[in-house]
């Protein structure tokens, strides 16, 4: 499913700030972008942008969101990536992550879901899904 420049947006700043119960607000959003890449959005064009009501950022706003959220300047308008498809770039980027999923390559599918099950039984015990119930 083809998502739109505000869905990725506050795709992105959900998965920033997954940490807290909600994420900061718009000021503070753009504030950080400001001090963390030097660029300037304003508090109004990101809520725009959130909201749909722009859906076309260019120029300074776009490299500072690109940079704030380490993607390329493209992400925002390639309608065939998903924020589904970066979380899962994310997660790869662990070295660890990345080596469970090269060798279950070539693996059944019965072995698979062995695999699975167990890596489900470890989120369990380290209470890793506990705040998503």
């Amino acid at each position: 499913m083809a998502e739109s420049v505000a869905e990725k947006i506050n795709a992105l700043i959900g998965e920033r700030w997954r940490h807290l119960p909600k994420p900061p607000g718009n000021a503070a959003i753009a504030r950080e972008i400001r001090r963390d890449t030097g660029l300037s959005i304003s508090t109004g064009y990101l809520w725009m942008l959130r909201t749909g009501q722009r859906g076309n950022p260019t120029g300074d706003r776009l490299q500072a969101l690109a940079k704030f959220f380490g993607r390329p300047p493209a992400y925002f308008f390639d309608h065939e990536v998903t924020s589904e498809d970066m979380e899962l770039a994310a997660c790869l980027r662990q070295h660890g992550v990345r080596m469970i999923a090269l060798r279950a390559e070539g693996l059944s599918e019965q072995s698979q879901r062995a695999i699975l099950e167990l890596v489900e039984r470890a989120r369990q015990l380290e209470k890793l899904d506990d705040a998503d119930d």
